[in-house]
């Protein structure tokens, strides 16, 4: 009987475990706004209105924020990445460890489901809300080539970005490149 269980289980995993594709999720939003196109100004206002303060900028540098007073658990700072069109991407620095980063896991979980791939395999990952913060990077797919993604590196920064792809792809290469915390680690992902 309990084969019969267990088999049944891995027949229902299969697909998922075959990288077939799941289907996106509806529209991406943060603190109200739709970030499918958004307006760069639209949705630093939002941000100031949730309780995001603004950090020192240099001159050419991207807009940063605290976002420790914005009310989502492990939010630290984020960094605001653009184009002439408006918002790319916008990541940020979170607690990597504790109550608060497992607050906001679950807090995910609970308002996308369990990420729907991670470093590049396409399974169920029920473990993620867990305890502990697993180390590697989760994602969710959203429409229009929308895409949340939680990183949790051995070293550096853990962040959470919700990044608008494929305009991500064509930012000038003086990101960061891959291995570094930023929005050039995403951006060398895709």
């Amino acid at each position: 009987m309990g084969s019969v269980i267990a088999a049944g289980l891995l027949l229902s995993l299969l697909p998922a475990a075959q990288g077939q594709a799941s289907p996106a999720l509806g529209e991406l939003t943060l603190y109200g706004v739709r970030l499918k196109g958004a307006s760069t100004d639209a949705f630093v206002t939002a941000a100031l209105q949730a309780g995001a303060t603004p950090l020192v900028r240099g001159t050419e540098g991207p807009l940063s924020f605290d976002t420790r007073q914005a009310g989502v658990p492990a939010l630290q700072r984020l960094t605001l990445q653009s184009d002439a069109a408006g918002l790319v991407s916008a990541q940020f620095v979170i607690k990597p460890y504790g109550q608060e980063n497992e607050a906001l896991r679950q807090l995910l979980v609970s308002k996308y489901g369990l990420p729907s791939t991670a470093d590049g395999a396409r399974r169920p990952f029920p473990a993620f809300a867990a305890r502990f913060a697993p180390r590697g990077s989760f994602d969710w797919d959203f429409a229009g080539g929308m895409k949340l993604i939680y990183r949790q590196p051995a070293l550096g920064d853990a962040t959470l970005s919700y990044t608008d792809v494929e305009r991500a792809q064509r930012l000038p290469s003086a990101i960061p490149g891959p291995g570094a915390s930023g929005a050039g680690a995403l951006i060398n992902r895709f």
